[in-house]
């Protein structure tokens, strides 16, 4: 396995050191530092090597969650962001993932849910927790129309593609194409829908009835 380093951000100091007990104990994880609200993650993003992925609480002090991804969007773009949280309501969902995050588990997830989730997106896939998951596919619905978006017809592919869960060389070798063409489509796919990452493309092609 590919050594994955992740900092962590949670107001709760006891869950904090938990969930950086859990995470150093499995082999290829390393929870190099935590954080206890964005504004000291921004300072160390300024002053430090940046992690390949950030685990961030939305209830925290100063500057919640969403506004947290938002913010890390333009000042560290390359940074992947995956959200863990109690909150479960489908508003915080879609404004996690239309603010760019990668993932959304909950924190009645298992430790082995979490693990798995942050192993998928790390490697460019999505993770969400089941009820999460079916907020997108049943419930997130908006009115404005598929076509304002302009996807092509070979971008939906990719996208339906992505929705049956298939990783990025699946796709590739599913439409017999390269790896670098689908990552292409994809890039392609987020800027015409105004999102940060697969799960927000899934969220918002959902809502907007592509999907």
């Amino acid at each position: 396995m590919i050594p994955i380093d992740i900092w962590v951000v949670e107001d709760n100091a006891g869950y904090r050191r938990m969930l950086q007990g859990i995470l150093n104990r499995e082999e290829h994880i390393t929870c190099s530092r935590v954080f206890p609200s964005c504004i000291k993650l921004f300072q160390a993003i300024e002053t430090d090597s940046h992690p390949d992925l950030v685990l961030m609480d939305l209830g925290l002090p100063g500057m919640d969650g969403v506004d947290g991804i938002r913010t890390l969007a333009k000042i560290a773009p390359d940074l992947t962001v995956i959200v863990l949280t109690v909150f479960a309501n489908k508003e915080k969902v879609l404004e996690s993932l239309d603010a760019g995050a990668a993932g959304y588990l909950l924190k009645t997830s298992a430790p082995l849910d979490i693990v798995r989730g942050l192993q998928e997106v790390f490697l460019g896939g999505a993770a969400l927790s089941p009820s999460v998951t079916k907020m997108v596919l049943e419930e997130m619905r908006s009115p404005k129309p598929a076509e304002e978006f302009d996807l092509s017809a070979r971008e939906i592919e990719v996208l339906e593609l992505v929705s049956l869960d298939l990783s990025r060389q699946e796709i590739a070798d599913r439409l017999d194409v390269t790896y670098s063409t689908v990552t292409f489509h994809a890039t392609n796919i987020y800027k015409k829908l105004g999102v940060h990452s697969q799960s927000g493309a899934l969220a918002k092609a959902y809502r907007v009835g592509i999907l």
